[in-house]
């Protein structure tokens, strides 16, 4: 068994049990990579490399790497889709692979849309894509924008679902910040903002339960405004109590704090 591995689909389930009925904790996303913790009958227990998120995932669904592959690996540029969801096609087998908003691309060239899995070279089936530059509050928006309308899902991570935390961490990742997994962890990244009306486009919005623990995250926008995953990704209005739900016109997520967790990207576009 080797030591490491790569997702090889779109959006690989991570499980809190060795079991497809088993809760989803996360997604590992197209190219992400992980260590293998332990290994059962027809499935391994894993940690993501990127976050450190653990669970079990079906290997049907990933590819082994060998430390030779992990060398090559960590020699090549990479990008990250920007887009909800385009495809690609391996050159030498003509398989198709679906490919989601933040993933990871080994070696892409925006001049042939080629990238590589390993020892497979991949073709974008559509028109190339340039990755935008990271940093940027702005950037971190836009991301977010993107996914606007996408279903909520405990644990996912893509635009066809995503939970309140997984869309502040692809958002935030999009503009080269690493967030953890959830949204208590995040909540301890960066430091406290104060009122409301003191925050800025991209600072995060952390909400509590009745205990005062940490539950949902959601991203700033300006202007009394907020982007979260709450049913779908939606956008509604904030202040210093919470989140008021443009629909129901009530207040569904109790404030708890306002972080700046990406401090250097100072103003709209550094």
């Amino acid at each position: 068994m080797e030591r490491y591995g790569i997702a090889a689909c779109a959006a690989v389930p991570l499980r809190a049990a060795a079991d497809e009925r088993s809760e989803l904790r996360s997604q590992l996303l197209w190219g992400e990579t992980f260590c293998v913790e332990e290994q059962a009958e027809r499935w391994l227990r894993v940690r993501a490399e990127a976050d450190g998120c653990e669970g079990w995932l079906n290997p049907r669904m990933a590819l082994p790497v060998s430390e030779a592959q992990r060398r090559r690996m960590g020699a090549l540029p990479r990008a990250r889709c920007p887009l909800p969801l385009c495809y690609a096609a391996c050159e030498a087998t003509g398989q198709r692979a679906a490919l989601p908003l933040g993933c990871t691309l080994y070696g892409y060239s925006a001049a042939s849309g080629t990238f590589t899995l390993l020892d497979s070279t991949y073709r974008l089936t559509g028109a190339p894509f340039s990755p935008p530059p990271a940093g940027g509050r702005a950037a971190v928006v836009a991301t977010a924008q993107q996914l606007l309308a996408a279903p909520y899902l405990w644990g996912g991570r893509t635009a066809l679902g995503i939970d309140c935390s997984g869309l502040t961490q692809l958002a935030c990742g999009m503009a080269g910040v690493a967030l953890p997994r959830n949204a208590a962890q995040q909540a301890e990244q960066g430091e406290a903002v104060g009122a409301v009306e003191h925050a800025q486009p991209a600072d995060l919005a952390f909400f509590a339960n009745g205990e005062g623990r940490v539950v949902h995250v959601g991203i700033m926008l300006g202007q009394g405004e907020i982007i979260h995953a709450s049913g779908s990704v939606r956008v509604d209005s904030v202040d210093q109590e919470g989140i008021r739900n443009r629909q129901l016109g009530s207040y569904t997520h109790r404030l708890k704090v306002v972080k700046r967790v990406l401090p250097r990207l100072a103003g709209g576009g550094g």
